[in-house]
């Protein structure tokens, strides 16, 4: 069955998140240490914006948090100070996971 692309973004997002949740549990209970949220409320609300856009643009680079809405909350500045080094992977990897 055929589903509009952003609705398949938005589920393939939620699967990414759980498992990323997942993963981030068993690690925290290897380590016998306590599970901090994985993602802060901030981030999320900017992984969600990366999800709007990948849906409406097919993927998304770093060129692209020069434009709205993502330059409006501080564009890649902020990003990189919300996600750090880790940034241009987290790109790839739902580049990869929401547009295939």
């Amino acid at each position: 069955m055929l589903e509009p692309f952003a609705e398949s973004v938005t589920k393939r997002f939620s699967k990414w998140l759980t498992d990323k949740a997942k993963a981030y549990a068993e690690q925290s209970t290897i380590n016998d240490q306590p599970a901090a949220p994985l993602f802060t409320p901030e981030q999320l609300q900017w992984l969600n914006l990366i999800r709007d856009h990948i849906a409406t643009s097919l993927s998304i680079e770093p060129e692209d948090f020069d434009y709205a809405p993502f330059s409006q909350r501080g564009g890649l500045g902020k990003a990189h100070q919300l996600f750090g080094e880790q940034l241009p992977k987290l790109l790839d990897e739902l580049n990869e996971v929401l547009a295939a």
